[in-house]
């Protein structure tokens, strides 16, 4: 069968069917609502993986860690007790009163980003024991969100506040207080609202979340590595020919440790049953980024253009942002 070569960021050099990747090209771009380059998408995700690995780097050396790369290290910090819980009641009552505690550390700052916007009241809370007993994982219901602490082992302090960013405010909560009822636009509501929630994780660190708090700040950027991971093993598979061994040990060298809902290999796996679906949620946190102005001054019209009477197409992002926003 004919092939094409296809030479990524990193420079090698793989094999991908026409067909195949045209039917990837028709998945990602169902996901992102509109034509996307599926290997412009692989580069420019292996490009933010750089520029998180140098930041992690440096705060990875004011933790001791000098030696090794940035995904060993990463993982190897999961392991230190300074930044474990105990595991009973105690120690997960403490880890829910410090994400609300981040909360509310950072909604004085929102108003920058938002200006007068109705912000909604958000916490974290502890599952019940029903739940933890059958296994279920984190989820949400209005102004809450039930984080997973059964395993609380695998999930030290410095890991937690980008997830109740992103679950509650200025993330999912926010977003979906927002959002139409409007059953046309939910076939789009999975990737844009991810795409927010992922967007919002950034959104804190650059309103001052982490300001002092060098670990905490190395979680948001291992919860960012992983999006990207995804992008790189989403488009590696559909477009570029990669095996699944192949993406899985993209994404371990990326992100190092997986995160806590997810295996790589159960996330590779997914991956293949919705191809483009993953990429095109990490592309529109990396839009949406690349689109809001320069000047803090103008980010809540640039805000409430994206978020008003969503979920929108990522496509359609641009033009959202279009009218009205001096950057």
């Amino acid at each position: 069968m004919w092939t094409r070569r296809t030479v990524l960021a990193s420079g090698a050099a793989l094999l991908a069917t026409p067909a195949a990747a045209a039917d990837y090209g028709e998945a990602l771009a169902r996901a992102w609502g509109g034509p996307v380059s599926a290997t412009a998408a692989h580069r420019e995700a292996l490009a933010e993986v750089r520029r998180l690995r140098d930041r992690a780097d440096r705060l990875l050396h004011g933790q001791g860690l000098e030696q090794g790369t940035v995904a060993g290290r990463i993982a190897a910090l999961f392991a230190d007790p300074r930044f474990l819980y105990p595991d009973d009641d105690a120690g997960r009552d403490q880890a829910v009163a410090a994400m609300n505690a981040r909360l509310a550390a950072l909604r004085p700052r929102l108003a920058r980003a938002f200006g007068d916007l109705a912000i909604p009241e958000a916490q974290v809370r502890r599952m019940s024991p029903a739940d933890a007993a059958r296994g279920r994982g984190g989820y949400r219901d209005p102004g809450v969100y039930y984080v997973d602490l059964k395993a609380i082992g695998e999930r030290p302090g410095w890991t937690l506040p980008s997830v109740a960013f992103h679950e509650t405010v200025p993330g999912h909560a926010l977003q979906a207080a927002l959002q139409s009822a409007d059953p046309a636009k939910q076939p789009y509501l999975g990737v844009y609202s991810e795409a927010w929630a992922t967007y919002a994780e950034q959104l804190a660190a650059d309103l001052g979340a982490y300001a002092d708090d060098p670990p905490g700040e190395l979680g948001y950027l291992h919860w960012r590595l992983f999006r990207m991971a995804r992008i790189v093993a989403d488009t590696g598979q559909g477009a570029l020919g990669w095996t699944a061994d192949r993406a899985v040990a993209a994404m371990r060298d990326i992100q190092g440790r997986a995160v806590a809902f997810t295996t790589i290999e159960a996330d590779i796996a997914r991956m293949r049953q919705s191809p483009g679906v993953y990429a095109a949620q990490g592309l529109g946190a990396l839009s949406i980024s690349r689109l809001r102005p320069r000047r803090p001054a103008a980010w809540p019209q640039f805000h409430a253009s994206i978020l008003a009477d969503g979920p929108w197409p990522c496509s359609m992002l641009p033009r959202r942002v279009a009218k009205g926003v001096s950057r």
